[in-house]
């Protein structure tokens, strides 16, 4: 697996990171937030949410990959053929998980994996970030977005997430509000391996099959599913969040 550049594939960009953050802490026990305020320091999970990207472009390069690079050709996660070293988002959030359930584990450590984790967690289910090598998860496809230039995974990052005249908060509350009682008990469960195999399906079945108006110009059909596509991907990935963090600081 080759890294992608640096300074692309910064999943969802700020916006998603923090709406799954809002949807998350909706749906943490009240003890978990109180642990978690106590032992990070932090107000909000929203707050640590971009953490993972801020210090990227500050400089610091951590030794981790926001993304996984599925063998072309294949659908599901293999980690022996695609993440061979684990260094992958895949592999990175279990052992984020595994430092957070160690007693061996330092503060700093503690701190920085529960950073990571809850900027992870949303990455994976960015479809892009299960994307071709080749193409950098769309980062290289060009397309046109409402008569603007940009590329494809951009696309998916920013641009087809819409507030629809809402807070990022007011947001996050109304896709919460949206998740049904089977949904929010179905999406609690699952792997980080499952998680990739989902967001795999739906960057190939959706995201790569591209529908233009006009020259390279999106047209609205496909812009109109891949907001309900990213809607419902960040409310999987703040119930999934909660799931994983209800379990982990349970008092």
């Amino acid at each position: 697996m080759s890294a992608w550049p640096l300074q692309e594939g910064l999943a969802w960009g700020p916006a998603g990171h923090r709406i799954v953050g809002h949807i998350a802490e909706i749906n943490l026990d009240p003890g978990v937030l109180k642990a978690i305020q106590r032992e990070f320091n932090i107000k909000h999970l929203a707050n640590a949410a971009t953490w993972a990207d801020d210090i990227r472009k500050g400089g610091v390069q951590p030794d981790i990959l926001h993304y996984t690079n599925i063998a072309a050709g294949h659908r599901t996660y293999n980690q022996p053929r695609d993440c061979p070293r684990k260094q992958c988002v895949t592999e990175k959030i279990k052992e984020y998980e595994r430092t957070l359930q160690s007693s061996a584990a330092s503060p700093k450590m503690r701190r920085e994996a529960f950073k990571f984790l809850v900027h992870l967690v949303a990455d994976v289910h960015q479809p892009m970030h299960l994307g071709y090598e080749k193409d950098r998860g769309g980062n290289t496809i060009t397309v046109l977005f409402g008569n603007k230039r940009t590329n494809l995974h951009r696309v998916w990052d920013h641009d087809l997430i819409f507030l629809k005249g809402r807070t990022q908060a007011q947001f996050a509350r109304y896709l919460n509000a949206a998740i049904t009682a089977v949904n929010q008990k179905r999406w609690r469960g699952g792997t980080p391996d499952e998680w990739s195999n989902e967001a795999r399906a739906l960057v190939l079945d959706y995201g790569y099959p591209l529908k233009f108006s006009r020259g390279r110009e999106l047209s609205l059909d496909y812009i109109r599913q891949g907001r309900t596509i990213v809607e419902e991907q960040l409310q999987r990935a703040g119930i999934r969040l909660a799931g994983m963090l209800n379990r982990l600081f349970k008092p």
